[in-house]
């Protein structure tokens, strides 16, 4: 009986240990990252200045990576095993600077970095442009097939951006509205750079 009670207080212990430090993990992950994270941003920003690009890894082991190339009128996507030609033949046929992109792609990787998009929004009427990121989170499970995937979003903003005194971010200062984006409550960093954590990777 004792070694029950010992094994549940490990499980119980694991778990709350887990979600204080999965709170955390989002802001060391940008902290230990930073400078790969906004080099990454700046050359997405000049990717995608004239035509639009998301890039997507959709497996643990980033081996498997999808573009979507975005027209005014279509959207093309395209899955590629990490290693093939192919990407640099799809980047060149839709304008892209090829080695770019692929040193973009390549920080991606090696950061853990699964998702990257242009996302706009709207502040007073007016269009407004953030990038924004995912990265999957690394769970501990006792029953790993139960697992659902988590993941931490980031946004980045061009412009310092309002939070309340929880640091969740503000769509006004004065009114006080939380800004939702994707129905998600996004949290503090900085007041350029904020995150969530989501089941859904984008």
């Amino acid at each position: 009986m004792n070694k029950v009670f010992a094994l549940l207080f490990f499980v119980v212990a694991a778990m709350g240990m887990y979600s204080c430090t999965s709170k955390l993990y989002p802001v060391q992950y940008y902290e230990q990252h930073k400078a790969t994270i906004h080099e990454i941003e700046t050359l997405y920003k000049k990717i995608t200045a004239s035509r639009l690009l998301s890039v997507a890894f959709y497996d643990l082991s980033f081996s498997d990576i999808s573009l979507e190339f975005k027209t005014d009128s279509v959207r093309y996507i395209y899955d590629f095993a990490y290693s093939e030609s192919r990407i640099n033949d799809s980047l060149a046929r839709f304008g892209f600077d090829t080695a770019m992109v692929q040193k973009m792609i390549g920080d991606m990787r090696r950061i853990g970095c699964s998702w990257i998009n242009n996302l706009d929004y709207y502040v007073d009427g007016k269009k407004q442009y953030l990038v924004f990121m995912s990265v999957p989170v690394k769970q501990f499970s006792l029953f790993p097939v139960l697992q659902k995937n988590k993941y931490y979003l980031f946004n980045f903003y061009a412009q310092p951006q309002y939070y309340d005194e929880q640091g969740r971010l503000l769509d006004k200062k004065k009114l006080q509205q939380l800004r939702k984006i994707n129905s998600e409550v996004f949290r503090r960093i900085n007041e350029k750079v904020c995150y969530t954590i989501s089941g859904k990777f984008r």
